[in-house]
């Protein structure tokens, strides 16, 4: 999966979740539009009204991550070192964080990381993301980081955490919140790294399928979400496939498709058990 560019490619057409973003080899961050900014360093000198609650909420903060075995402090730090000053890192900023915890951008571990942080968006985290999901990691440095990050493909061996991740991707790597449907060319980039022939053996017939399908140009939430129930319940021989089941459209077409492909090996479509005793009166 060409994750890195992606990074790319995503930080120059994700203007309406981060206005700072231009295509990777090209933008300099520093040269966002100022007035779609918010400095953490303004929040930090601006003084509200209300002065001692908000010190208040901020020791009481402090001290909640101290008695968890993390400093909130430290995590800030380390946020900011690559926001430089932002509410958020951007795709260039998850890069450097990336080659800090010496890590592929391209690796599912920074897919499951996402996932902890709760990012809302592939190449961007938000400040309270990256705080929460550090908090929740219990890592407030790069080296505690680095240990999790070895830990993460253990993650994948639980079905339910896998079912969270898997659909978790695909709002995750959309182009834009707004967005209802992942190209295709995404699509397949998301599905080639978390779907292995292997375990799924529907995968690779079914990424062949989405190219040459001229019916979609992308990929909506439930024919993402239904996809992994049906590589997971559905024979490799299409034995227990249903075609009057309430599979999505592209699914039943990628079925027919199949069988086409391979008229000798798969099955054909059930008789109806109705019309199959009907005929015996004859």
């Amino acid at each position: 999966v060409d994750m890195g560019s992606r990074l790319s490619k995503k930080s120059s057409s994700r203007h309406q979740v981060a206005p700072d973003a231009q295509p990777k080899k090209s933008y300099s961050e520093s040269e966002a539009p100022k007035s779609s900014i918010r400095s953490s360093l303004e929040k930090k000198t601006h003084t509200p009204a209300n002065t001692s609650n908000s010190s208040s909420k901020s020791k009481k903060n402090q001290e909640a991550g101290e008695a968890s075995g993390v400093s909130r402090r430290k995590i800030q730090d380390l946020f900011d070192k690559y926001a430089d000053g932002k509410d958020t890192m951007g795709p260039e900023a998850v890069m450097n964080f990336c080659d800090d915890l010496e890590v592929d951008p391209e690796d599912i571990a920074v897919l499951i990381l996402s996932w902890h942080f709760k990012a809302e968006t592939m190449c961007y985290f938000k400040q309270q993301e990256f705080i929460s999901g550090c908090e929740s990691l219990k890592c407030d440095n790069l080296a505690k980081l680095k240990a999790c990050l070895k830990q993460f493909p253990e993650e994948l061996k639980d079905a339910q955490k896998f079912k969270e991740i898997y659909e978790f991707a695909f709002l995750w790597s959309r182009e834009s919140t707004d967005k209802k449907v992942l190209d295709i060319e995404t699509a397949l980039e998301m599905l080639e790294l978390l779907l292995d022939e292997e375990t799924y053996p529907f995968i690779g017939p079914f990424c062949t399928f989405l190219k040459e399908q001229k019916s979609y140009k992308g990929v909506n939430k439930d024919q993402w979400v239904s996809l992994l129930e049906f590589c997971k319940t559905i024979d490799q021989d299409f034995g227990n496939y249903d075609e009057n089941g309430s599979w999505p459209v592209m699914l039943d077409e990628f079925v027919v498709w199949t069988r086409e492909q391979n008229p000798d090996k798969y099955c054909a479509p059930q008789v109806d058990s109705f019309l199959q005793n009907e005929n015996n009166f004859y």
